[in-house]
């Protein structure tokens, strides 16, 4: 993620021209996303096991995510302001920490589930409305442009495949998967832990340090 926004940034900044639409960065960008949602599923299925506040532990969450979501769409609509974002990935993601709870009872039926939503997500790419308020469902107004956009359909349908594999990997919490401990697998958990802080610091960095560069070259 932080790879790929750093390509993005260099490009957006007119640093240089990567291509960033290119088909195999549109690849990359896409596998980089939804493997993070597939990620958010499994966590889901994680903090489930052994929950003693029922949905209000979901609820709490859903809704400090919610709190950073309008907190990006107020910082992307001051700076750039073109294509601020309106249902970026951290939006997206408070949905579905609010409604993936509903979900839990089907286990791995969620699969099939997930499976069907990402198909109809073929359908719904091409669809336009003449509602601006759709868009988080995945059906937008005719020129609907945004920096970041993660609608309900498709995306939902991966989180629901990490429940699944949340399921199958993790039954009860206790993790069927033996990974060897080492320097790299440390910090990879430890970035795992902090993935919001990663997240939401990495982007201000990356763009400063390049508009410091721009202005320190006369660019």
């Amino acid at each position: 993620m932080v790879a790929y926004h750093i390509l993005f940034d260099i490009d957006y900044l007119g640093i240089a021209q990567i291509g960033i639409h290119t088909l195999p960065l549109l690849i990359f960008q896409r596998t980089i996303g939804a493997l993070f949602l597939l990620l958010v599923g499994v966590s889901l299925t994680l903090s489930e096991s052994g929950n003693k506040d029922g949905y209000r532990r979901h609820l709490r969450r859903g809704l400090a995510l919610c709190a950073v979501a309008l907190g990006i769409t107020a910082a992307t609509w001051v700076y750039p302001h073109e294509g601020f974002i309106t249902f970026g990935i951290i939006h997206f993601i408070a949905l579905a920490t609010l409604i993936a709870p509903i979900f839990f009872r089907f286990g791995r039926r969620n699969v099939l589930l997930g499976l069907l939503l990402i198909a109809a997500g073929f359908f719904t790419a091409g669809l336009e409305t003449d509602s601006p308020h759709l868009f988080w469902l995945g059906i937008t107004a005719p020129g609907y442009a945004a920096l970041d956009y993660y609608p309900l359909v498709p995306w939902f349908g991966v989180v629901l495949i990490g429940l699944f594999a949340g399921e199958t990997f993790f039954p009860g919490g206790e993790s069927r998967l033996r990974v060897p401990e080492s320097a790299l697998t440390g910090s990879l958990a430890w970035a795992g832990r902090h993935s919001l802080a990663i997240y939401l610091a990495h982007q201000p960095i990356i763009v400063g340090a390049m508009l410091a560069y721009k202005a320190l070259a006369g660019m």
